[in-house]
């Protein structure tokens, strides 16, 4: 008959080495023996049993066979099927799992890549950001002015890039700031200057160069309009090459899946996002 011997421990691993039964390892028992030292047919309570592996073992490893063990120093001894059984079912359990917590980490935290200058200098082309996308999910509404968020393109968006020529889907993603919440009213000028309650921003928005042939004039949609309960009025802090919520209006709440923390690329701009009131101008306008 084939066996192979089982850890239930790790502790008890020294001792089955020192005693030639080695984990994993199938053995062919030779025979066995009573507790009055008779050989028998079958397993006894305390028995002791000859056992020799069935195919040759590496060099540290081998010893004179059969060796003799007592029954009580192996912990468990499996038929072949039992083991590659009871291996198949953890390896499946030890995959199962780990895709498990993958996916839970990848719907909790994610690395978004900064593809446009829209939120230049704050966040520029090519830095990599860790979002977490718990908050928007649990709390809705809890969206305030100043907020850095990622969203994905309401259908308004969607429209203004298709008939660009540009190509975009649901599971694109864009980064902007709060500019305004629920119940103000927001005014857009031709010029894409906005007033807040018939105030001026009160935090910096023009943070970079302008665009010198002042091509975000041309999609600008002036107007009034009030933020309803269930969504946010959202601007780039590059202003004058940012494609946000002056061109297509207020974004849904629905839409925001998460909230930059901090900076993890490049290493010299590691750490949290600035607010537009730390944010200085650190890059030009360049034709």
């Amino acid at each position: 008959k084939i066996v192979v011997p089982v850890l239930t421990s790790i502790r008890q691993r020294p001792a089955m080495f020192n005693n030639g039964v080695y984990p994993g390892v199938e053995y062919r028992i030779m025979k066995i023996y009573d507790t009055e030292g008779n050989e028998v047919f079958g397993s006894v309570p305390g028995g002791k049993y000859d056992l020799k592996p069935i195919y040759p073992l590496v060099d540290q490893l081998e010893r004179p066979w059969p060796v003799t063990v007592n029954e009580a120093e192996i912990p468990r001894l499996y038929t072949v099927g039992m083991y590659n059984t009871v291996s198949a079912l953890g390896s499946l359990f030890t995959a199962t799992f780990g895709l498990g917590v993958a996916y839970a980490l990848s719907q909790m935290i994610s690395l978004f890549f900064i593809p446009s200058r829209s939120m230049d200098p704050t966040l520029a082309v090519g830095d990599v950001v860790v979002v977490e996308k718990v908050s928007p999910r649990i709390f809705k509404s809890n969206n305030h002015v100043g907020d850095v968020i990622l969203f994905h393109p309401p259908s308004r968006l969607q429209e203004i890039v298709k008939s660009s020529g540009g190509r975009i889907g649901n599971r694109d993603l864009f980064v902007k700031r709060v500019a305004a919440e629920p119940t103000q009213k927001v005014t857009v000028g031709s010029d894409g200057k906005v007033l807040i309650d018939e105030m001026e921003l009160q935090e910096k928005r023009d943070m970079c160069s302008e665009e010198p042939l002042g091509l975000i004039e041309r999609y600008i949609e002036p107007g009034t309009t009030e933020v309803q309960s269930d969504e946010v009025f959202v601007m780039g802090d590059c202003s004058s090459v940012s494609i946000d919520s002056r061109v297509w209006g207020p974004l849904p709440n629905k839409e925001i899946i998460g909230k930059p923390l901090f900076r993890v690329w490049p290493i010299e701009r590691f750490g949290s996002i600035p607010t537009l009131e730390k944010t200085q101008l650190q890059t030009e306008w360049s034709d």
